[in-house]
């Protein structure tokens, strides 16, 4: 498979005022919460901190709960008779099992799930990690994985974890190509535990990928509402595109994202006037974590770029 990406002449994401102003002005504290996953992934999370998480989302009407496998036989308990989807990230973090092992792990959850929950099919999501080096030597592979565990979730919505800040520009295009020629609901960057997370430029070109029918989930560092915004703006432009089933944000910060919300409905045209560093949001700045060949993509990228000064000049 072959990618020709689009020419730019700059690897951002902008974010014009009027646009932003408009958007911001689509959204209310309510609504937000409506395209949140509530997360916590930690090693070391604990019966109480999974309860609260369940409340949040009961009382601020988030999309789902996103969790560890392990916590299958807790999670349903604490979710049933409302309608807050349960997560499960599925292979987390390395995406390093063989497909069968990936199979066998996801008909577990969903039935797990199922028995403890008792409403029937649609209660639950996976969310899936690809073997990002299987990608690199054969997209096929990924494809087959993929479709795999779609097959073993019978029908539940499937989140692909493709682990973006692993990946070349182009290599991004054409695993987002890959997910969309499969049988999974959504496309998600990252694990949150990536060398770095959500970036509107990623964003922007798995939207532009998977197109208007499927979902795109952005996850990693989205802690207030005008950086959940931006991503929307990136991945949701289109008032179409604002819904939960096509449009999520993975996010241990869910009530700072939703207080947030509150005073930018009344200084949301200040906000989006004021603009953002483009450096920022930008992945060719955020590559320090990454392997030689990927910062040195990376360089060549900023060096051509209009916005070169601000990373040669910031620490001035």
């Amino acid at each position: 498979m072959t990618t020709t990406i689009p020419d730019r002449n700059t690897p951002l994401v902008e974010f014009p005022g009027g646009p932003m102003a408009d958007l911001i002005g689509r959204f209310t504290p309510e609504r937000i919460a409506s395209f949140l996953d509530v997360t916590d992934l930690k090693a070391d999370t604990q019966p109480p901190k999974m309860a609260k998480m369940a409340d949040w989302a009961r009382t601020l009407g988030c999309a789902s709960v996103c969790v560890n496998l392990v916590e299958v036989d807790t999670l349903p308990l604490l979710l049933k008779g409302s309608p807050v989807k349960e997560c499960y990230v599925h292979d987390f973090p390395l995406g390093k099992s063989d497909i069968e092992s990936k199979a066998r792990s996801a008909e577990h959850t969903v039935q797990k799930s199922r028995e403890l929950r008792g409403e029937g099919k649609g209660k639950l999501e996976l969310d899936t990690v690809i073997n990002v080096g299987r990608f690199k030597k054969d997209p096929r592979y990924t494809l087959e994985e993929i479709n795999a565990v779609c097959e073993a979730a019978d029908g539940e919505t499937v989140k692909v974890i493709v682990r973006s800040s692993e990946l070349t520009e182009q290599e991004v295009w054409q695993v987002s190509e890959v997910v969309a020629g499969s049988r999974a609901h959504f496309i998600k960057n990252s694990t949150g535990m990536d060398a770095y997370g959500a970036m509107p430029e990623h964003i922007r070109i798995m939207r532009r990928v998977m197109g208007p029918g499927r979902g795109v989930k952005a996850a990693g560092g989205i802690s207030d509402a005008l950086s959940f915004l931006r991503l929307t703006y990136a991945g949701a432009p289109d008032p179409g595109l604002q819904d939960p089933s096509l449009w999520r944000a993975g996010t241990s910060a869910p009530l700072a994202i939703v207080s947030s919300m509150g005073w930018l409905m009344h200084q949301g045209r200040d906000w989006a006037e004021a603009g953002i560093t483009p450096c920022l949001v930008c992945p060719f700045h955020h590559v320090d974590k990454l392997r030689v060949e990927l910062r040195e993509l990376a360089n060549a990228k900023c060096r051509g770029c209009d916005h070169y000064g601000y990373r040669t000049h910031k620490d001035l």
